[in-house]
């Protein structure tokens, strides 16, 4: 590939007429001295770049990790030479990582697709040619046409990650947008649905500024000191100011050793845990029975037959959406009186436990259900499941009913399992019961990224005509490697193919049968060499216009301003979206330029006082503008009036009373649990992690990362000296879905019969193959009901090791 690919990026220099700076741009040590940059930002910056003067402009970074650092980016002679943190209203808010650093050498590396490519060999075979834009957009235009004559506008789909800009495309061609992602989404699936938050993703209820406030922070599969570097502070001022901080990990992870205290647990439990920790605190009295009767479903009755939630009216199936507790109230016992009443009828004080008889339906409440189903979920029960001792698991219950306690999910280790709803659901009634919830110090979710866990606000858009709208999902895109579908155009925006796919082989079927695949990144991935078409994005730095856009970053408003011109012949997402406007004959319907759609989004805002910016005023302040109310940390739901059909805490799941998951219920992984008879072949669960050297797949080409980290599988010793391997060994890592090749690490900090290597593990970073090759891609019965659809299970997956 390295061969193949080089040539074409030395073609692209010479036709670009870039080929002499060529080699010095791939070797910024060459050309990188001490800079002294001038204070000017925005305007006065790009007109200094012109003559050839250093300046600085500002920028955002990754929105992708959560950080969006706001940077101040120097420019010599037209070269970026120096990325550090923006000056901000508040330092905390002054952040940069390694990955921010390393882009003065990243954006000009080998790895940037430098012109537009069109494939020539077999799909796959990674042999390309360059091309011109308008020969490239032309035949792209052509073919989609085509394809949508024959097939209808569904028949083409768009995805996009979200370090993409590119909200216009899919209403554009009237594409599909490629449904759920079924990746981030395991906790939230059963989290959220209690809370009416999160979106499916488990954003917690407030931010880790809030820890200080904590008696216990609870950090379950959350590796916060990995993959939150720059929100790292906020851990140890949690800590400095007395807060315990306890984190439950299979490994000895980077959070674990900053922690107050490690508790391994077995892969794919955390659900055990929560479960036997609610029952702990329900039968030694210390569950908050005052919250859970006022603000959350618990007291609710349900048929006692049926399962299903007690209304006082019959629901309709085929209503778009569900009634509100205020259309159609939900019952409870009226603890004065004994009889049924709505739950909102004013001066009723809800029981938490009885029965009665409604309509002549025999009901009890869901608290009743809960209490009897949590029975067998005992610690003694759990410390088989988990591997934590009964007692620790009593003492972790204790402390946290003790509150005020926040937990703390991740995205990186159960949220990967088959049943990450379960332990998502089971952590809603966990804070439910002891009322460890919007509450100072008390909140619950994944903390991880600053810019969705911290202030926000709504800002506006640009509205297309009527006429240019997506097609409607037929489904969520991993489908669409196995079911009957309309697609037969993907244009995939950033790497989703090797990211958002398990199983390998599975994915390289079904792009195989497409008729046109289209990447756009500003990098060579391994989801561009199945493309027809390979098409240069610019990069964060790179901008043809003043402004490119405008976000809410982490607690304040960020622009992303002209650091640099693009770079070789890529494109900005607006110019690319512009283009495919201008051969479908609606050009007129998108802004002339990015910065008037940056001005739009700004004057669009919802909160008066955003709207009421312009984008001077906010670079007179470096590009930043802090958000309204930042003093404090925020909290959602206060008043506990919580985004759900009745208001509440909505523990009672009543779409999954088929499945027996209404309330909680223990389910094993789904292959990777210790009573799989396929474990005898495949012994090792293996482990897909974040690391603070990339972002999912991002920055695997960055060379100034390489020199300190590369992918490697991490192994528990006595794994490997049972094997016959050792340190450096390059091993095969294979099941019955496939295999790749990789060199091994011995490491105490793994737990035996697991292994472990970071997501996004590409062919071309390791010996051979792709670590998706073996991943997982079965899903549970329930996933449709789901609130995302089911999660892919990447890190559900058992496999063995050799040597290669």
């Amino acid at each position: 590939m390295e061969l193949t690919r080089r040539g074409f990026l030395a073609g692209s220099l010479a036709a670009c007429g870039l080929a002499a700076a060529g080699a010095g741009m791939f070797t910024p040590d060459s050309w990188l001295s001490p800079a002294v940059a001038y204070a000017g930002i925005g305007p006065s910056g790009a007109e200094r770049a012109a003559s050839g003067e250093e300046h600085t402009a500002c920028t955002y970074h990754q929105e992708h990790c959560g950080g969006m650092c706001p940077l101040k980016c120097t420019v010599r002679d037209g070269r970026l030479v120096k990325v550090e943190p923006n000056t901000c209203v508040d330092d905390r808010y002054e952040t940069i990582c390694l990955k921010g650093i390393s882009e003065v050498q990243h954006i000009y590396g080998a790895g940037r697709v430098q012109t537009p490519l069109k494939r020539v060999g077999e799909r796959g075979s990674n042999e390309f040619v360059q091309v011109s834009w308008d020969e490239a957009l032309d035949s792209i235009v052509s073919r989609i046409k085509e394809i949508q004559r024959d097939h209808g506008k569904q028949a083409v789909m768009v995805t996009s990650s979200s370090e993409a800009n590119m909200p216009f495309l899919a209403s554009l061609l009237g594409a599909q947008t490629g449904g759920n992602a079924g990746i981030d989404v395991g906790m939230g699936n059963g989290l959220d649905p209690a809370i009416g938050y999160g979106g499916g993703f488990a954003m917690a209820t407030g931010e880790a500024r809030d820890w200080v406030n904590s008696r216990m922070v609870l950090m379950v599969g959350c590796n916060f000191c990995e993959s939150s570097l720059p929100q790292v502070r906020l851990f140890f001022e949690a800590k400095e100011a007395g807060a315990r901080i306890v984190s439950v990990d299979p490994h000895f992870s980077t959070t674990a050793g900053k922690a107050d205290e490690w508790v391994p647990i077995e892969p794919g439990t955390d659900a055990a845990l929560f479960l036997a920790m609610t029952s702990v605190i329900l039968d030694e009295g210390l569950a908050d029975r005052a919250f859970m009767a006022a603000h959350t479903s618990l007291p609710f009755l349900i048929d006692a037959s049926t399962g299903r939630l007690v209304r006082q009216h019959a629901e309709d199936p085929q209503a778009e959406k569900p009634q509100t507790g205020a259309e159609n109230p939900f019952f409870v016992i009226d603890s004065a009186t004994g009889q049924p009443v709505p739950y909102n009828q004013p001066g009723v004080s809800a029981a938490l436990s009885g029965e009665v008889v409604v309509d002549g339906v025999r009901a009890r409440t869901a608290y009743d259900a809960l209490v009897e189903g949590q029975k067998e979920f005992t610690a003694a029960w759990a410390e088989g499941i988990t591997g934590i001792p009964a007692a620790k698991i009593e003492s972790l219950a204790r402390a946290y009913a003790k509150g005020p306690s926040s937990l703390a999910l991740g995205w990186g280790g159960n949220d990967k399992m088959g049943n990450a709803d379960i332990a998502g659901h089971a952590a809603a009634v966990l804070a439910g019961v002891t009322g460890n919830i919007c509450k100072p110090g008390a909140n619950v979710g994944v903390f991880v990224g600053g810019c969705w866990n911290g202030h926000s606000t709504t800002l506006g858009s640009w509205e297309l005509p009527d006429t240019l709208v997506p097609s409607e999902d037929e489904m969520a895109a991993y489908d669409m490697r196995t079911k009957p579908n309309s697609v037969k155009a993907y244009i995939c925006c950033g790497d989703l193919v090797a990211q958002h796919f398990a199983n390998m082989s599975k994915t390289e079927d079904w792009v195989r049968t497409l008729d046109l695949i289209v990447s756009i990144d500003p990098y060579f991935t391994e989801g561009a060499k199945w493309a027809d078409y390979v098409l240069p994005a610019t990069t964060r730095f790179e901008l043809d216009a003043e402004v490119g856009a405008v976000k809410v970053g982490y607690n304040q408003i960020v622009l992303q301003n002209k650091v640099i011109d693009p770079l070789f012949e890529a494109r900005t997402d607006f110019w690319i979206q512009k283009e495919f406007a201008k051969r479908l004959g609606c050009e007129d319907a998108l802004p002339k330029d990015s910065t008037e759609l940056a001005s739009a989004i700004l004057s669009g805002a919802e909160d008066p006082q955003i709207a009421s910016l312009t984008i001077d005023q906010i670079n007179e302040h470096h590009g930043t503008w802090p958000l309204p109310g930042i003093e404090k940390p925020r909290q959602e739901y206060a008043d506990f009036a919580f985004d759900t059909v009745s208001g509440r805490l909505d523990l009672y799941y009543q779409n999954l009373v088929p499945f027996g998951q209404e309330l909680p219920q223990w389910e094993p992984t789904l292959e990777a649990n210790a009573q799989n008879p396929l474990r005898s072949e495949f012994p090792l669960q293996l482990a897909n992690v974040r690391t603070r050297f990339h972002i999912h797949n991002q920055f695997n080409d960055a060379k100034w990362i390489q020199q300190y980290f590369e992918p490697t599988l991490d192994a528990n010793p006595a794994d490997l000296s049972a094997r016959g391997l050792a340190t450096g060994d390059t091993v095969e890592v294979f099941n019955d879905r496939g295999s790749f090749e990789v060199r091994v690490h011995a490491n105490p900090s793994i737990r035996p019969g697991s292994i472990r290597l970071v997501e996004g593990a590409t062919a071309d970073y390791l010996a051979r193959g792709n670590m998706q090759s073996v991943t997982n891609d079965a899903t549970v019965e329930r996933g449709d009901e789901l609130l995302c659809g089911p999660v892919i299970p990447f890190s559900d997956t058992l496999v063995e090791i050799r040597k290669a």
